[in-house]
């Protein structure tokens, strides 16, 4: 994965009053010498959490009572998402499975499995963050390309599965954050049926205020997922993200892969 964002710059906090040495006590006694109000001072500084832009840890989901959600993700999920303060920390693979190698003029239509591990099982995602405390708009986007075709190596040859795409579907946003600062799915460009192909980068998520404006909004972690393990039939997460191989290539036997990038970029 490809994290575009160039961080640069030193964060700078000051405490308002810091430069007083003894706060001034103002008055408010009356003609009759009754003092009814007091304005109390109050403050509080705020330091960047330089700790949470090396945390490799995958946070729990968890629904509005506190308890764990299993939507997206259920049981333990050992897999170790990279550290970053703005940028993307994780991508499932996608898994096609195995096939039969066939020139029967059928559809070429796969859909990926889900992400599974011994002890757990994941819906296939983009999982994102948005750290920073230095900035007052939180304006991004989330990007896709295919940017390795699928391909194997036939008779000492390059093959390649040249026009592939992938469909992306039942598109959703989880996360822990407040829904007055996190990333919501109104960023979402579409909900369903984004291709990503080799040609040009497929849009996802258009993080912004309304009318193009900054946003606070989209602060924090938060998976773009694709389908849900609890849904059935279309809406299910191993229906939501297919492959479409032209008819017109070649399919060798033997393992293909390929690379899809992400990309997260700020507001210019």
């Amino acid at each position: 994965m490809k994290l575009t964002h160039k961080l640069c710059g030193a964060v700078l906090l000051a405490a308002v009053g810091v430069a007083m040495a003894t706060p001034g006590i103002t008055k408010a006694a009356d003609e009759n010498g009754d003092n009814k109000q007091f304005d109390g001072e109050m403050n509080i500084e705020f330091s960047h959490d330089t700790d949470k832009d090396t945390d490799t840890s995958r946070e729990t989901l968890t629904d509005s009572d506190g308890n764990s959600d299993t939507e997206i993700i259920s049981g333990e999920i050992t897999r170790e998402p990279v550290a970053a303060r703005f940028g993307i920390r994780d991508v499932t693979p996608l898994d096609f499975g195995a096939r039969k190698a066939v020139a029967d003029g059928g559809v070429r239509e796969y859909w990926a499995k889900n992400y599974t591990e011994p002890k757990g099982v994941m819906a296939n995602n983009v999982l994102v963050k948005d750290g920073r405390t230095d900035v007052a708009d939180h304006t991004y986007t989330v990007k896709a390309q295919i940017t390795t075709p699928l391909n194997t190596m036939f008779e000492n040859e390059k093959r390649e599965l040249k026009g592939a795409t992938i469909t992306y579907n039942n598109i959703g946003i989880k996360t822990n954050v407040d829904a007055g600062i996190a990333l919501s799915e109104d960023s979402l460009v579409a909900k369903t049926g984004i291709v990503v192909g080799e040609g040009t980068q497929a849009t996802f998520v258009d993080n912004k205020g309304e009318a193009g404006a900054p946003t606070l909004k989209g602060q924090g972690e938060a998976y773009i997922h694709f389908g849900k393990l609890t849904a059935e039939g279309e809406q299910s997460s191993e229906e939501s993200v297919k492959l479409t191989i032209p008819k017109d290539q070649t399919l060798f036997q033997g393992k293909y892969s390929g690379v899809v990038t992400w990309y997260m970029e700020n507001a210019k």
